[in-house]
């Protein structure tokens, strides 16, 4: 095993590395690779400190360090660093080449003169390093209440008293955030890899670790949350102007939108990606509105729901099929009493949805206030009741 600094030629190899090794970890698919990509053009980039290991000629590990700061109570800022993806090919994980490799790069590091290190990760894991929790020295992260323990945000000091005595509130450096500010070119560069599943899972990091909960399965489809990286795919479908109308809005005019429209209004625990299982790309939507939002006079116990799907993927039953797991979650999780509905009577084939799942026609008709577009067309109210 050799450990050495990273050369250009690497560098393609090492980004794979990363995207293996982080894949579904922290959140559903990874950035990682993207940041890496990225980042080292970036001056807080750490050269010195950019090193991968080999074993038996074979890149197996990596870890680049940046620059980082901390703004102290007063609104100063104090100097400090952060390293990061430290990657291990699966092939070698848990078999100590992690720490090995974190422990030469963090012996470097302090002979370098970096004095405190800020990270996020798995304390099971770090605390082998020497890291403990942030908060123990008074170093608050970012988008937390300061007073919060927070588990995954880490610290050490590689030079004793080099922190002592300080408070003061850190934030990831802006590069890190690279593939959220930019997902259309992010999603373009993560297409030039071998394609792979993005999954949900319960040991993720926020948002997704509490949002996880909230993912439905069959066998064919997924609905989960929107992420700002499905931007290109829902302008794709919902810019088709034979699909908003029918559901009461307008075709999206750009994949900017449609981000936006990600970020907004399917910002919620109650809004649903419809994802295909057999290409991992979300084909529409599916949610429910509750007391207040509802356009219709519902209780306090009811909500409203609504879905879209794709034209390409019409006639396929994938609609009946998500709406059948949203009832079971409305009742059966939320307990909710009764699930209204509503359709444009020109677009019989969502009330054969609505009929399939056991959704009754109230004879009342409705305006759509609520409805971008079409909000002067009446509409059909169906229902379902839990006794139903």
């Amino acid at each position: 095993m050799i450990i050495r600094l990273e050369q250009p030629q690497d560098y393609r190899e090492v980004e794979n590395l990363t995207r293996e090794a982080f894949w579904n970890v922290y959140r559903p698919g990874c950035t990682e690779h993207y940041v890496l990509n990225q980042y080292r053009n970036n001056t807080a980039f750490i050269p010195e400190l950019d090193l991968v290991m080999e074993e038996d000629g074979r890149i197996i590990g990596h870890i680049m360090f940046s620059k980082a700061e901390i703004t102290l109570t007063d609104g100063s800022t104090f100097p400090s660093w952060t390293f990061g993806p430290i990657s291990i090919h699966p092939d070698y994980k848990r078999k100590g080449y992690g720490l090995k490799l974190l422990q030469y790069a963090l012996a470097k590091a302090k002979a370098m003169g970096i004095g405190l290190l800020c990270m996020e990760g798995n304390i099971n894991f770090y605390k082998h390093a020497g890291f403990d929790l942030a908060s123990k020295l008074n170093i608050h992260y970012h988008d937390m209440p300061a007073d919060d323990d927070v588990p995954f945000f880490l610290a050490q000091e590689l030079i004793p008293g080099y922190w002592s005595g300080r408070e003061g509130t850190y934030c990831p450096p802006k590069g890190y955030f690279m593939a959220d500010e930019n997902p259309v070119a992010f999603e373009a560069y993560d297409k030039t890899f071998p394609k792979k599943a993005r999954v949900f899972n319960k040991g993720q990091l926020p948002p997704f670790a509490d949002k996880a909960k909230l993912v439905m399965q069959t066998e064919r489809l997924t609905l989960r949350p929107w992420m700002d990286s499905d931007a290109e795919s829902l302008f794709k479908y919902a810019s088709d102007p034979e699909v908003g109308p029918r559901a009461g809005w307008p075709p999206h005019k750009s994949v900017e939108e449609s981000l936006e429209i990600i970020r907004t209004l399917f910002h919620s625990d109650h809004i649903w990606a419809i994802e295909l299982k057999e290409t991992g790309e979300p084909i529409g939507c599916i949610g429910y509105y509750t007391h207040g939002e509802s356009n219709i006079d519902i209780g306090e116990k009811d909500v409203e729901v609504g879905y879209w799907v794709a034209r390409p993927y019409w006639n396929r039953g994938i609609c009946t099929e998500a709406l059948r797991l949203l009832v079971d979650y409305c009742f059966n999780e939320k307990e909710f009493n009764t699930l209204w509905a509503d359709y444009f009577p020109d677009n019989p084939a969502s009330g054969k949805v609505l009929e399939k799942l056991g959704f009754r026609d109230t004879g009342d008709i409705n305006y759509c206030s609520r409805l971008q577009i079409g909000n002067d067309k009446p509409v059909r109210i169906m229902k379902l009741e839990k006794k139903d």
